[in-house]
C-alpha cells in the first residue's frame, strides 16, 4: 500500500459524509499502515490533520456496533490507531480530548473496542499524570457501573444456558445494532459482540487501573471506595454455574479471572485502607475459599488467587478465615485444590 502523500487532503476526505463505508474503512487502513510517520518530525502535523477526523468518525459518523460488521471494523481500526500513538510531548495538547473520546467509546461500545480504550485511558493517565485528575471520575463511575451489573452479566451468560436462552439485561441502548445481513463479500455479519458494560474482560482490566489511580490521587479514595467496595465484594461472591456447558467454558474462565483480579485488588486495600475493608473481611474470605474450589483450570488465575490469599494471611484480616478453617481442612476441598494446582 502506497504511503499517504497529503495528510490534510486525505483526512478531509476521510470524514466526508457521503463517503461509502467500505471506502472510509479502506482509508482508515491506509492511515494505520502509515503510522510509522508518528515516530518522525511529521507527528504533530499528523495529529493536527487526523485527530479531529478520528474523533468525528467515532462520535458522529459511526455508532457503536454489536455485530462484527464493516462499521465495527472501521471503529476498531480508528481505536487501534489512537492506541498506537506515541505518548511524547507532541501528544500533550491532544491528551484531554483523546481521553474524553476513549471514555465515550469505552462506556458505549462493545467489549472489543472498550478493551482497547481502557488501555488508552490507563496509558494516558500514567504518562501524563498528575494533570488529568479532573478526568478520572468518569472512569471511576464506569467501573462502579460494571460492578453493579456484574450479577446480571453472570446471569446473561449462564442462566438457561442449557436451552441457549439469553437474559435481557438491557445495560444500554442497543437500538443502533443493525440487522444481520450479508456483506458485499458474501459472508454473513452475524458475530455478536458484547457491550463493554457486560464484559468480564473489561472487569478484569479495571482493578489495575483503579489501583494506580488510588495511589496517584488519594483524594479520590474518600469519595469512591465507600460506594465501590460493597459492589466489588458482591461481585466476588457470585457463585456462577455448578455445571459449565462446553460452549461456555471460555466465559467461565473469564468470569473467574475477573473475580480473582478483583480479589487481588481487595487484598491490596488492607495495607492502606484498613478501615474501609474491615466490615467486609468475612465476606471476602468466604469468597476466596469458594474461589479456591470453583476456580477454573487456568494456572495464571489460580496462581494469582493464591498470592492474594497469601496477602490476606500476612495481615490481621486473616481473622476472616478462622470460621472457615473446618471447610478448608475438609479432605475433599484440600484434595480438590491440590489437584487443581498440580494437574
Amino acid at each position: 500500500m502506497s504511503p499517504i502523500q497529503n495528510f490534510e487532503q486525505h483526512s478531509r476526505l476521510l470524514v466526508e459524509l457521503d463517503l461509502p463505508i467500505q471506502t472510509r474503512l479502506q482509508m482508515a487502513m491506509e492511515v494505520r499502515d502509515s503510522l510509522e510517520i508518528a515516530h518522525t518530525a511529521e507527528y504533530l502535523n499528523f495529529l493536527k490533520c487526523y485527530f479531529r477526523a478520528f474523533s468525528i468518525i467515532l462520535l458522529q459518523i459511526t455508532k457503536p456496533q454489536f455485530t462484527d460488521n464493516t462499521e465495527h471494523k472501521l471503529r476498531n481500526i480508528v481505536v487501534e490507531i489512537l492506541n498506537r500513538l506515541p505518548h511524547s510531548e507532541v501528544l500533550r495538547p491532544f491528551v484531554q480530548d483523546l481521553l474524553k473520546v476513549a471514555m465515550q467509546v469505552l462506556t458505549a461500545d462493545n467489549e472489543e473496542n472498550g478493551f482497547i480504550c481502557i488501555r488508552i485511558i490507563f496509558d494516558l493517565l500514567r504518562n501524563f499524570r498528575p494533570t488529568l485528575e479532573n478526568e478520572v471520575q468518569p472512569f471511576l463511575d464506569f467501573v462502579c457501573k460494571i460492578y453493579q451489573n456484574f450479577r446480571l452479566t453472570v446471569s446473561h451468560f449462564f442462566d438457561n444456558a442449557a436451552v441457549g436462552m439469553e437474559v435481557d439485561m438491557k445495560p444500554m441502548d442497543t437500538s443502533s445494532v443493525p440487522d444481520q445481513g450479508i456483506t458485499s463479500s458474501g459472508y454473513a455479519e452475524n458475530v455478536l459482540l458484547n457491550p463493554s458494560t457486560r464484559s468480564f474482560k473489561i472487569v478484569t482490566e479495571s482493578p489495575l487501573v483503579l489501583l494506580f489511580l488510588f495511589q496517584l490521587y488519594s483524594r479520590l479514595v474518600q469519595t469512591n471506595i465507600p460506594h465501590l467496595l460493597p459492589l466489588m465484594v458482591a461481585a466476588i461472591s457470585v457463585q456462577g454455574p455448578e455445571q459449565v456447558p462446553p460452549h461456555l467454558k471460555t466465559q467461565f474462565i473469564e468470569l473467574k479471572g475477573a473475580q480473582v483480579k478483583t480479589v487481588s485488588f481487595l487484598t491490596y486495600l488492607p495495607k492502606s485502607f484498613a478501615d474501609y475493608i474491615r466490615p467486609h473481611e468475612e465476606n471476602i474470605c468466604k469468597s476466596i475459599v469458594n474461589l479456591l474450589v470453583t476456580c477454573s483450570d487456568s494456572i495464571s488465575i489460580r496462581k494469582e488467587l493464591l498470592v492474594a490469599l497469601k496477602h490476606v494471611l500476612s495481615t490481621d484480616f486473616k481473622r476472616g478465615l478462622f470460621p472457615l478453617i473446618d471447610t478448608l481442612l475438609e479432605e475433599r476441598y484440600l484434595l480438590y485444590v491440590y489437584f487443581k494446582m498440580n494437574y
